[in-house]
Protein backbone atom coordinates (compact mmCIF):
# COMPACT_ATOMS: atom_id res chain seq x y z
CA UNK A 1 0.00 0.00 0.00
CA UNK A 2 1.24 3.24 -1.17
CA UNK A 3 1.38 6.41 0.93
CA UNK A 4 0.33 9.59 -1.49
CA UNK A 5 2.86 12.74 -1.09
CA UNK A 6 1.70 15.28 0.91
CA UNK A 7 1.19 17.93 -1.68
CA UNK A 8 -1.32 15.80 -3.19
CA UNK A 9 -2.76 14.93 -0.09
CA UNK A 10 -2.98 18.79 0.48
CA UNK A 11 -4.85 18.89 -2.88
CA UNK A 12 -7.29 16.41 -2.13
CA UNK A 13 -8.13 17.75 0.91
CA UNK A 14 -8.67 21.46 -0.07
CA UNK A 15 -12.18 22.70 0.58
CA UNK A 16 -11.99 25.10 -1.94
CA UNK A 17 -11.47 22.76 -5.05
CA UNK A 18 -13.95 24.00 -8.17
CA UNK A 19 -16.26 21.74 -8.05
CA UNK A 20 -17.15 23.13 -5.06
CA UNK A 21 -17.34 26.21 -6.04
CA UNK A 22 -19.16 26.91 -9.50
CA UNK A 23 -18.25 30.35 -9.65
CA UNK A 24 -14.77 29.86 -10.22
CA UNK A 25 -13.12 29.59 -14.02
CA UNK A 26 -12.45 25.84 -15.23
CA UNK A 27 -9.83 25.96 -17.70
CA UNK A 28 -9.29 22.94 -19.56
CA UNK A 29 -6.81 20.34 -18.07
CA UNK A 30 -4.50 20.72 -21.16
CA UNK A 31 -3.79 24.33 -20.51
CA UNK A 32 -2.61 23.39 -16.74
CA UNK A 33 0.38 21.53 -17.90
CA UNK A 34 3.58 21.90 -19.24
CA UNK A 35 4.82 19.85 -22.53
CA UNK A 36 7.01 18.08 -19.77
CA UNK A 37 7.59 17.45 -16.42
CA UNK A 38 9.69 19.50 -14.60
CA UNK A 39 13.14 18.73 -13.35
CA UNK A 40 13.93 21.44 -10.70
CA UNK A 41 11.91 24.10 -8.62
CA UNK A 42 13.91 26.88 -10.33
CA UNK A 43 11.80 26.27 -13.44
CA UNK A 44 8.83 28.23 -12.01
CA UNK A 45 8.90 31.82 -11.17
CA UNK A 46 6.44 32.26 -7.97
CA UNK A 47 7.56 29.04 -6.28
CA UNK A 48 9.73 30.64 -3.63
CA UNK A 49 11.62 28.58 -0.48
CA UNK A 50 9.15 30.52 2.11
CA UNK A 51 6.68 28.76 0.84
CA UNK A 52 4.59 26.22 2.79
CA UNK A 53 4.37 23.49 0.62
CA UNK A 54 8.09 24.01 -1.06
CA UNK A 55 9.46 21.35 0.70
CA UNK A 56 6.35 19.05 -0.38
CA UNK A 57 6.76 20.16 -4.14
CA UNK A 58 10.22 19.50 -3.85
CA UNK A 59 10.13 16.10 -2.98
CA UNK A 60 7.63 15.41 -5.47
CA UNK A 61 9.80 16.53 -8.14
CA UNK A 62 13.06 15.05 -6.95
CA UNK A 63 11.52 11.34 -5.69
CA UNK A 64 8.56 11.41 -8.47
CA UNK A 65 9.20 13.49 -11.49
CA UNK A 66 5.44 14.59 -11.76
CA UNK A 67 4.67 18.04 -11.40
CA UNK A 68 3.75 20.08 -14.01
CA UNK A 69 2.83 24.09 -14.48
CA UNK A 70 1.73 26.54 -16.79
CA UNK A 71 3.07 27.44 -20.41
CA UNK A 72 4.07 30.51 -18.85
CA UNK A 73 6.70 28.87 -15.85
CA UNK A 74 3.95 29.20 -13.52
CA UNK A 75 2.53 27.13 -10.77
CA UNK A 76 0.06 29.67 -9.30
CA UNK A 77 0.57 27.71 -6.21
CA UNK A 78 -2.37 29.96 -4.60
CA UNK A 79 -4.84 29.26 -7.17
CA UNK A 80 -7.69 26.45 -6.37
CA UNK A 81 -7.94 23.56 -9.11
CA UNK A 82 -10.92 21.17 -10.21
CA UNK A 83 -11.08 17.76 -9.05
CA UNK A 84 -10.52 16.70 -12.73
CA UNK A 85 -7.33 18.88 -12.79
CA UNK A 86 -6.08 17.42 -9.22
CA UNK A 87 -7.28 13.54 -10.85
CA UNK A 88 -4.67 14.23 -13.69
CA UNK A 89 -2.34 15.52 -11.15
CA UNK A 90 -2.74 12.33 -8.68
CA UNK A 91 -2.01 10.07 -12.10
CA UNK A 92 0.78 11.32 -13.33
CA UNK A 93 2.43 10.63 -10.01
CA UNK A 94 1.28 7.19 -9.47
CA UNK A 95 2.32 6.49 -12.77
CA UNK A 96 5.86 7.36 -11.47
CA UNK A 97 5.29 5.02 -8.64
CA UNK A 98 4.15 2.15 -10.85
CA UNK A 99 6.85 2.69 -12.62
CA UNK A 100 9.91 2.45 -9.98
CA UNK A 101 7.65 -0.50 -8.27
CA UNK A 102 7.53 -2.53 -11.59
CA UNK A 103 11.43 -1.91 -11.70
CA UNK A 104 12.00 -2.68 -8.41
CA UNK A 105 10.15 -6.16 -8.40
CA UNK A 106 12.11 -7.17 -12.18
CA UNK A 107 16.10 -6.78 -10.23
CA UNK A 108 14.73 -8.30 -7.03
CA UNK A 109 13.22 -11.06 -9.84
CA UNK A 110 16.67 -11.17 -11.60
CA UNK A 111 19.05 -11.24 -8.04
CA UNK A 112 16.44 -13.50 -6.09
CA UNK A 113 19.12 -16.24 -5.60
CA UNK A 114 21.98 -13.48 -5.06
CA UNK A 115 20.09 -12.09 -2.67
CA UNK A 116 18.92 -15.54 -0.61
CA UNK A 117 23.01 -16.19 -0.50
CA UNK A 118 23.50 -12.69 1.06
CA UNK A 119 20.75 -13.11 3.33
CA UNK A 120 21.75 -16.68 4.46
CA UNK A 121 25.09 -15.12 5.13
CA UNK A 122 24.27 -12.30 7.32
CA UNK A 123 22.14 -14.92 9.43
CA UNK A 124 25.40 -16.78 9.70
CA UNK A 125 27.50 -13.63 10.85
CA UNK A 126 24.24 -12.79 13.53
CA UNK A 127 24.47 -16.71 14.77
CA UNK A 128 28.23 -16.37 15.19
CA UNK A 129 28.61 -12.12 16.86
CA UNK A 130 25.46 -13.76 19.11
CA UNK A 131 27.92 -17.15 19.68
CA UNK A 132 31.13 -14.59 20.40
CA UNK A 133 29.38 -12.54 22.28
CA UNK A 134 27.95 -15.36 24.69
CA UNK A 135 31.33 -17.02 25.41
CA UNK A 136 33.58 -14.06 25.49
CA UNK A 137 34.87 -12.86 28.92
CA UNK A 138 35.45 -9.23 27.68
CA UNK A 139 34.85 -6.53 25.46
CA UNK A 140 37.49 -4.70 25.82
CA UNK A 141 40.13 -7.16 26.22
CA UNK A 142 42.32 -9.32 23.23
CA UNK A 143 43.80 -12.95 24.50
CA UNK A 144 46.48 -14.05 22.41
CA UNK A 145 49.01 -16.74 22.84
CA UNK A 146 52.54 -18.25 21.52
CA UNK A 147 53.74 -21.66 22.79
CA UNK A 148 57.50 -22.79 21.74
CA UNK A 149 58.88 -26.11 21.87
CA UNK A 150 62.71 -26.09 21.94
CA UNK A 151 64.71 -28.93 21.21
CA UNK A 152 68.77 -28.52 20.88
CA UNK A 153 72.18 -28.78 22.23
CA UNK A 154 75.52 -26.81 22.19
CA UNK A 155 78.88 -28.19 21.34
CA UNK A 156 82.27 -26.74 23.03
CA UNK A 157 84.45 -26.58 20.43
CA UNK A 158 88.84 -25.68 20.93
CA UNK A 159 91.44 -26.77 23.50
CA UNK A 160 89.34 -26.13 26.62
CA UNK A 161 86.67 -27.75 25.34
CA UNK A 162 87.20 -31.42 26.98
CA UNK A 163 87.50 -29.54 30.53
CA UNK A 164 84.53 -27.77 29.98
CA UNK A 165 82.69 -30.95 29.36
CA UNK A 166 84.45 -32.88 31.67
CA UNK A 167 83.23 -31.13 34.25
CA UNK A 168 86.58 -30.69 35.53
CA UNK A 169 86.31 -26.60 35.28
CA UNK A 170 82.88 -26.51 37.26
CA UNK A 171 84.02 -24.42 39.90
CA UNK A 172 85.13 -21.67 37.33
CA UNK A 173 82.26 -21.64 35.14
CA UNK A 174 79.69 -18.51 34.73
CA UNK A 175 76.69 -20.37 35.93
CA UNK A 176 78.06 -20.83 39.56
CA UNK A 177 79.44 -23.75 39.58
CA UNK A 178 76.16 -25.75 37.82
CA UNK A 179 77.94 -27.47 35.17
CA UNK A 180 78.49 -28.00 31.42
CA UNK A 181 74.95 -27.44 29.52
CA UNK A 182 75.94 -29.18 26.03
CA UNK A 183 73.48 -32.10 25.94
CA UNK A 184 70.48 -32.39 23.92
CA UNK A 185 67.21 -31.67 25.86
CA UNK A 186 63.84 -30.14 24.67
CA UNK A 187 62.20 -27.42 26.94
CA UNK A 188 59.35 -24.83 26.87
CA UNK A 189 58.07 -21.42 26.63
CA UNK A 190 54.42 -20.30 27.01
CA UNK A 191 53.41 -16.32 26.64
CA UNK A 192 49.73 -15.28 27.09
CA UNK A 193 49.17 -11.47 26.41
CA UNK A 194 45.82 -9.90 27.74
CA UNK A 195 45.77 -6.82 25.18
CA UNK A 196 43.04 -4.52 26.81
CA UNK A 197 42.08 -0.71 25.24
CA UNK A 198 38.80 1.07 27.31
CA UNK A 199 39.32 4.44 24.46
CA UNK A 200 40.39 2.65 21.77
CA UNK A 201 43.84 5.03 21.92
CA UNK A 202 44.82 3.73 24.96
CA UNK A 203 46.65 0.23 25.82
CA UNK A 204 46.73 -1.86 28.95
CA UNK A 205 49.45 -4.68 28.80
CA UNK A 206 49.58 -7.51 30.59
CA UNK A 207 51.63 -10.71 30.21
CA UNK A 208 51.85 -14.23 31.65
CA UNK A 209 54.90 -16.01 31.33
CA UNK A 210 56.29 -19.25 31.98
CA UNK A 211 59.37 -21.75 31.02
CA UNK A 212 61.76 -24.58 32.22
CA UNK A 213 64.96 -22.87 30.89
CA UNK A 214 66.86 -21.98 34.09
CA UNK A 215 68.85 -25.26 33.40
CA UNK A 216 69.02 -25.12 29.52
CA UNK A 217 72.41 -23.89 27.52
CA UNK A 218 70.25 -21.39 26.57
CA UNK A 219 68.67 -19.91 28.96
CA UNK A 220 69.81 -18.74 32.61
CA UNK A 221 71.94 -20.94 34.10
CA UNK A 222 74.57 -21.48 30.50
CA UNK A 223 77.41 -21.99 30.95
CA UNK A 224 78.43 -19.90 28.62
CA UNK A 225 76.88 -16.77 28.89
CA UNK A 226 76.65 -15.26 25.58
CA UNK A 227 74.31 -18.11 24.08
CA UNK A 228 71.54 -16.76 26.09
CA UNK A 229 68.20 -17.68 24.26
CA UNK A 230 67.32 -13.79 23.88
CA UNK A 231 63.34 -14.57 23.41
CA UNK A 232 63.27 -15.94 27.05
CA UNK A 233 66.09 -14.21 28.77
CA UNK A 234 65.70 -13.64 31.32
CA UNK A 235 63.59 -15.95 32.57
CA UNK A 236 62.35 -13.97 35.58
CA UNK A 237 60.99 -17.09 37.24
CA UNK A 238 61.36 -20.43 38.68
CA UNK A 239 60.92 -23.67 36.11
CA UNK A 240 57.25 -24.10 35.11
CA UNK A 241 55.78 -21.55 36.88
CA UNK A 242 53.67 -19.01 35.72
CA UNK A 243 54.15 -15.46 36.93
CA UNK A 244 53.70 -11.82 35.32
CA UNK A 245 56.70 -10.68 32.85
CA UNK A 246 54.62 -7.18 31.69
CA UNK A 247 51.56 -5.55 33.42
CA UNK A 248 51.97 -1.71 32.34
CA UNK A 249 49.65 0.96 30.85
CA UNK A 250 49.87 3.30 27.57
CA UNK A 251 47.42 6.24 26.54
CA UNK A 252 47.66 9.57 24.78
CA UNK A 253 48.61 12.90 26.28
CA UNK A 254 46.92 15.78 23.74
CA UNK A 255 48.10 15.40 19.93
CA UNK A 256 51.70 14.92 20.14
CA UNK A 257 52.42 13.01 23.56
CA UNK A 258 52.18 9.69 24.51
CA UNK A 259 52.81 8.23 28.12
CA UNK A 260 53.32 4.76 29.47
CA UNK A 261 53.85 3.78 33.07
CA UNK A 262 53.91 0.54 35.24
CA UNK A 263 54.86 -1.76 38.00
CA UNK A 264 56.25 -4.24 35.74
CA UNK A 265 57.42 -2.38 32.60
CA UNK A 266 60.90 -3.23 30.34
CA UNK A 267 62.41 -0.75 28.44
CA UNK A 268 61.81 -1.26 24.81
CA UNK A 269 58.01 -1.33 26.21
CA UNK A 270 58.92 2.34 27.22
CA UNK A 271 60.60 3.65 24.15
CA UNK A 272 59.02 5.64 20.94
CA UNK A 273 60.63 3.60 18.66
CA UNK A 274 62.67 0.05 18.40
CA UNK A 275 65.09 0.53 15.46
CA UNK A 276 65.24 -2.99 14.20
CA UNK A 277 63.07 -5.88 12.09
CA UNK A 278 65.06 -8.49 13.19
CA UNK A 279 62.63 -11.02 14.44
CA UNK A 280 63.99 -12.20 17.98
CA UNK A 281 61.15 -14.37 18.12
CA UNK A 282 63.19 -17.39 17.66
CA UNK A 283 66.41 -18.92 19.02
CA UNK A 284 69.69 -16.79 18.85
CA UNK A 285 72.41 -15.96 20.33
CA UNK A 286 73.19 -12.31 21.63
CA UNK A 287 73.31 -9.05 20.33
CA UNK A 288 70.46 -8.96 17.90
CA UNK A 289 67.83 -8.40 20.58
CA UNK A 290 69.72 -5.77 22.10
CA UNK A 291 69.83 -3.88 18.86
CA UNK A 292 73.69 -4.06 19.07
CA UNK A 293 73.54 -1.55 21.91
CA UNK A 294 74.30 -3.39 25.00
CA UNK A 295 73.94 -1.36 28.01
CA UNK A 296 72.03 1.16 26.20
CA UNK A 297 69.46 -1.15 25.11
CA UNK A 298 69.31 -2.87 28.38
CA UNK A 299 65.88 -3.97 28.70
CA UNK A 300 65.96 -3.44 32.38
CA UNK A 301 62.93 -4.63 34.19
CA UNK A 302 60.46 -2.89 36.69
CA UNK A 303 58.56 -0.04 37.51
CA UNK A 304 58.79 2.44 34.63
CA UNK A 305 57.65 5.25 33.22
CA UNK A 306 58.30 6.79 30.13
CA UNK A 307 56.85 10.43 28.05
CA UNK A 308 57.65 10.64 23.98
CA UNK A 309 56.57 13.31 22.06
CA UNK A 310 55.95 12.25 18.08
CA UNK A 311 56.19 15.09 15.67
CA UNK A 312 55.95 14.87 11.42
CA UNK A 313 59.11 16.00 9.70
CA UNK A 314 57.74 16.25 6.29
CA UNK A 315 56.60 12.57 5.62
CA UNK A 316 58.81 11.35 8.28
CA UNK A 317 58.65 11.26 11.85
CA UNK A 318 60.24 12.52 14.77
CA UNK A 319 60.31 10.30 18.10
CA UNK A 320 62.10 11.80 21.39
CA UNK A 321 61.76 9.47 24.18
CA UNK A 322 62.40 10.38 28.09
CA UNK A 323 62.14 6.92 30.20
CA UNK A 324 62.81 5.66 33.85
CA UNK A 325 63.07 1.87 35.14
CA UNK A 326 64.12 0.76 38.32
CA UNK A 327 64.96 -2.85 38.60
CA UNK A 328 64.55 -2.58 42.68
CA UNK A 329 61.50 -0.22 42.37
CA UNK A 330 59.22 -2.29 43.92
CA UNK A 331 60.40 -2.93 47.29
CA UNK A 332 59.79 -0.36 49.97
CA UNK A 333 63.39 -0.89 51.74
CA UNK A 334 65.36 1.76 49.98
CA UNK A 335 68.40 -0.01 51.84
CA UNK A 336 67.46 -3.06 49.17
CA UNK A 337 65.78 -0.74 46.51
CA UNK A 338 62.61 1.58 45.70
CA UNK A 339 62.23 4.19 43.21
CA UNK A 340 64.74 7.36 43.04
CA UNK A 341 66.83 5.78 45.55
CA UNK A 342 70.79 5.00 45.85
CA UNK A 343 70.01 1.59 45.35
CA UNK A 344 67.17 1.48 42.77
CA UNK A 345 69.14 -0.31 39.98
CA UNK A 346 67.44 2.03 37.91
CA UNK A 347 68.01 3.27 34.42
CA UNK A 348 67.47 6.66 32.68
CA UNK A 349 67.17 6.94 28.92
CA UNK A 350 66.94 8.85 26.36
CA UNK A 351 66.39 8.29 23.20
CA UNK A 352 65.96 10.72 19.98
CA UNK A 353 64.50 8.65 16.12
CA UNK A 354 63.73 9.42 13.13
CA UNK A 355 61.00 6.93 10.89
CA UNK A 356 60.00 6.31 7.79
CA UNK A 357 57.60 3.51 6.20
CA UNK A 358 61.25 1.74 4.54
CA UNK A 359 63.47 3.47 7.42
CA UNK A 360 64.50 3.83 10.74
CA UNK A 361 67.17 5.38 13.08
CA UNK A 362 67.63 6.15 16.58
CA UNK A 363 70.20 7.68 19.10
CA UNK A 364 69.91 6.78 22.87
CA UNK A 365 71.74 7.69 25.77
CA UNK A 366 71.30 5.81 29.47
CA UNK A 367 72.55 6.14 32.88
CA UNK A 368 72.86 2.97 34.90
CA UNK A 369 72.65 3.14 38.49
CA UNK A 370 74.89 0.54 40.25
CA UNK A 371 73.61 -3.03 40.47
CA UNK A 372 71.62 -3.25 37.26
CA UNK A 373 72.01 -5.75 34.29
CA UNK A 374 73.14 -4.40 31.45
CA UNK A 375 72.87 -7.06 28.61
CA UNK A 376 74.55 -9.95 27.45
CA UNK A 377 78.52 -9.87 27.01
CA UNK A 378 81.60 -11.41 28.44
CA UNK A 379 82.18 -12.23 32.05
CA UNK A 380 84.30 -9.16 32.77
CA UNK A 381 81.23 -7.36 31.64
CA UNK A 382 79.30 -8.97 33.24
CA UNK A 383 80.69 -8.15 36.73
CA UNK A 384 78.55 -6.16 38.46
CA UNK A 385 79.29 -2.38 38.89
CA UNK A 386 79.73 -0.58 41.89
CA UNK A 387 79.78 2.88 39.90
CA UNK A 388 77.45 4.29 37.63
CA UNK A 389 77.84 3.88 34.27
CA UNK A 390 77.06 5.63 30.42
CA UNK A 391 76.24 3.96 27.62
CA UNK A 392 75.54 5.14 24.16
CA UNK A 393 73.99 3.11 21.42
CA UNK A 394 72.63 4.14 17.03
CA UNK A 395 71.04 1.68 15.56
CA UNK A 396 68.62 1.15 12.43
CA UNK A 397 67.45 -0.48 9.44
CA UNK A 398 66.58 -0.31 5.81
CA UNK A 399 63.83 -2.23 4.07
CA UNK A 400 65.58 -2.97 0.80
CA UNK A 401 63.04 -5.79 0.50
CA UNK A 402 60.29 -3.73 -0.22
CA UNK A 403 62.24 -2.84 -3.69
CA UNK A 404 62.58 -6.61 -4.73
CA UNK A 405 62.03 -10.30 -2.72
CA UNK A 406 66.03 -10.98 -3.19
CA UNK A 407 66.98 -7.90 -1.57
CA UNK A 408 66.98 -8.22 2.08
CA UNK A 409 66.01 -5.55 5.16
CA UNK A 410 68.99 -4.39 6.77
CA UNK A 411 69.64 -3.70 10.38
CA UNK A 412 72.77 -2.62 12.05
CA UNK A 413 73.45 -1.24 15.80
CA UNK A 414 76.63 -0.73 17.79
CA UNK A 415 76.93 0.43 21.17
CA UNK A 416 79.26 2.09 23.66
CA UNK A 417 79.95 2.46 27.41
CA UNK A 418 81.48 4.39 29.63
CA UNK A 419 82.93 2.84 33.41
CA UNK A 420 83.83 5.48 36.10
CA UNK A 421 87.64 5.17 37.52
CA UNK A 422 86.77 3.88 40.64
CA UNK A 423 84.83 0.52 39.00
CA UNK A 424 85.83 -2.20 41.20
CA UNK A 425 87.66 -4.44 38.05
CA UNK A 426 89.16 -1.24 36.52
CA UNK A 427 87.15 -1.30 33.48
CA UNK A 428 87.14 1.47 31.09
CA UNK A 429 85.21 1.59 28.35
CA UNK A 430 83.18 -1.40 26.76
CA UNK A 431 81.36 -1.76 22.88
CA UNK A 432 79.20 -4.06 20.97
CA UNK A 433 78.03 -4.29 17.66
CA UNK A 434 75.62 -5.86 14.96
CA UNK A 435 74.79 -6.28 11.15
CA UNK A 436 71.32 -8.74 10.49
CA UNK A 437 70.25 -9.24 6.87
CA UNK A 438 66.49 -10.96 6.53
CA UNK A 439 64.54 -12.22 4.13
CA UNK A 440 61.23 -12.30 4.45
CA UNK A 441 58.92 -15.19 2.28
CA UNK A 442 62.53 -15.74 -0.20
CA UNK A 443 61.74 -19.06 -1.36
CA UNK A 444 57.87 -19.03 -0.75
CA UNK A 445 55.17 -17.30 1.32
CA UNK A 446 55.71 -18.00 5.05
CA UNK A 447 59.58 -18.91 4.71
CA UNK A 448 61.81 -16.47 5.99
CA UNK A 449 66.04 -16.59 5.92
CA UNK A 450 68.20 -14.30 8.24
CA UNK A 451 71.58 -14.16 9.58
CA UNK A 452 73.59 -12.42 11.97
CA UNK A 453 77.26 -11.34 13.09
CA UNK A 454 78.71 -9.13 15.58
CA UNK A 455 80.37 -8.64 19.01
CA UNK A 456 78.98 -9.33 21.79
CA UNK A 457 79.58 -6.71 24.67
CA UNK A 458 83.36 -7.11 25.46
CA UNK A 459 85.69 -5.19 27.66
CA UNK A 460 87.94 -2.62 25.14
CA UNK A 461 90.16 -1.07 27.75
CA UNK A 462 91.12 -1.12 31.24
CA UNK A 463 92.31 1.72 33.54
CA UNK A 464 95.36 -1.03 34.62
CA UNK A 465 96.13 -2.74 31.09
CA UNK A 466 95.02 -3.52 27.71
CA UNK A 467 92.17 -5.62 27.62
CA UNK A 468 92.24 -8.44 25.35
CA UNK A 469 88.35 -9.79 26.24
CA UNK A 470 86.93 -9.88 22.42
CA UNK A 471 84.71 -12.49 20.68
CA UNK A 472 82.39 -13.12 17.45
CA UNK A 473 79.23 -14.63 16.65
CA UNK A 474 76.97 -15.65 14.31
CA UNK A 475 73.79 -17.06 13.43
CA UNK A 476 71.71 -18.70 10.63
CA UNK A 477 67.78 -19.47 10.56
CA UNK A 478 65.18 -20.68 8.27
CA UNK A 479 61.87 -20.47 9.82
CA UNK A 480 59.07 -22.16 7.65
CA UNK A 481 55.79 -21.64 8.09
CA UNK A 482 53.16 -25.15 8.28
CA UNK A 483 49.79 -23.08 8.89
CA UNK A 484 49.58 -19.36 9.63
CA UNK A 485 49.53 -20.63 13.20
CA UNK A 486 52.38 -22.75 13.38
CA UNK A 487 56.14 -22.30 12.34
CA UNK A 488 58.96 -24.90 12.57
CA UNK A 489 62.73 -22.48 12.88
CA UNK A 490 65.76 -24.62 12.94
CA UNK A 491 68.68 -22.38 13.35
CA UNK A 492 72.67 -22.62 14.17
CA UNK A 493 74.86 -20.59 16.38
CA UNK A 494 78.63 -19.83 16.90
CA UNK A 495 80.10 -17.68 19.50
CA UNK A 496 83.60 -17.67 19.32
CA UNK A 497 85.56 -16.95 22.81
CA UNK A 498 82.49 -16.61 24.87
CA UNK A 499 84.61 -15.96 27.75
CA UNK A 500 86.67 -13.38 26.47
CA UNK A 501 90.47 -12.99 28.36
CA UNK A 502 88.81 -14.88 31.23
CA UNK A 503 89.18 -17.87 28.79
CA UNK A 504 92.15 -19.35 29.73
CA UNK A 505 91.07 -19.00 33.87
CA UNK A 506 87.62 -20.53 33.19
CA UNK A 507 89.09 -23.28 30.12
CA UNK A 508 92.74 -23.67 30.78
CA UNK A 509 93.17 -23.50 27.31
CA UNK A 510 93.58 -20.15 25.59
CA UNK A 511 91.09 -21.34 22.77
CA UNK A 512 87.25 -22.16 23.29
CA UNK A 513 83.96 -21.70 21.20
CA UNK A 514 80.40 -22.27 21.50
CA UNK A 515 78.36 -23.89 18.27
CA UNK A 516 74.40 -24.11 19.01
CA UNK A 517 71.46 -25.86 17.06
CA UNK A 518 67.96 -25.43 17.89
CA UNK A 519 64.65 -26.40 16.52
CA UNK A 520 61.53 -24.09 17.58
CA UNK A 521 58.25 -25.47 16.76
CA UNK A 522 55.91 -22.54 17.88
CA UNK A 523 52.39 -22.61 17.90
CA UNK A 524 50.43 -19.23 18.00
CA UNK A 525 47.25 -18.77 18.97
Amino acid sequence: MYRLPLALSLLLASPSLAADNPGLPSSPIESYYTEDQVTSLNQFVDIYPSDWAYQSLLNLVEQYGCVSGYPNSTFKGSRSITRFEAAALINSCLDQVTELTDEIKRLLLEFDSELSIIRGRVDVLESKVSTLESVQFSTTTKLSGNVAFLAGATKYVGKGASNVSSGRRNSQLPNYGAGPTDAFHLTYDLRLDLDTSFTGKDFLKTRLEAGNMNSSAFGYGSATPTSYYSWFFPVGGEDNQLYVSRLYYSFPLGESFRVTAGPRVRQDDLLGTWPELYPTDFPLFAMPIYAGSVGAYNLNLGPGASIVWNQSVGSSEFLATALYVAQNGSSSDPSQGGIATSNSAASGSVQLALKDDLWNIAAVWTHNQPGNYMGIGTPLWNKPSNSPTNSYGLGGYYIFNAHHKFLPILNAGAGFTSFDSDDAYDRQTAASWYLALSWPSLLAEGQDIGLSVGQPTFITDSYDKSSDDAGYFFDLYYKVAVTDNITITPAIQWVSRPYGEDTKRITGKNEFSTLGFMLKTSFKF
